[in-house]
């Protein structure tokens, strides 16, 4: 369409052209057509690279917001970690406190019965003495 318009617009010039010069000047004119569609299919290449790199670029974009989440969720869970440690670490010195408290009731309960043990001995050797001597009482009588 452009072609036949630069041809019709060569053709109702006014002053007169020579047959060299109206071949140059439609030379001319096809040239410029053909720059203009070179320009144009540029254009066109360069919108279609654009639009790649948009579709490339939002592809990134998606990815990376994919693995954000997943940082977030992994950070949600070190969090709660966290949260059940601190409530460990706050019953700890309870706990410890407990333990501090068995061990000295034990050590004191061990105390006691090693002293009632001792009585007992001593209690079980008294008897048998006076068993003995009993015993030995009645032989001699």
């Amino acid at each position: 369409m452009k072609r036949e318009d630069a041809r019709n617009a060569s053709a109702s010039r006014p002053w007169p052209l020579t047959s060299s010069h109206a071949e140059e000047t439609a030379a001319g004119e096809d040239a410029g057509d053909d720059d203009r569609l070179l320009l144009w299919e540029q254009t066109r290449q360069e919108f279609l690279s654009f639009e790649n790199e948009i579709a490339f670029n939002e592809a990134i974009i998606e990815e990376r917001e994919k693995h954000i989440k997943e940082i977030h969720y992994d950070v949600q869970q070190i969090h709660e970690i966290y949260q059940d440690l601190a409530v460990l670490l706050h019953d700890q010195p309870i706990s410890i406190d407990n333990i501090d408290k068995h061990i000295e009731e034990s050590a004191a309960s061990t105390g006691r019965a090693k002293e009632q043990l001792y009585k007992a001995s001593k209690c079980s050797r008294s008897r048998s003495f006076w068993v003995s001597l009993g015993n030995l009482s009645d032989y001699l009588l």
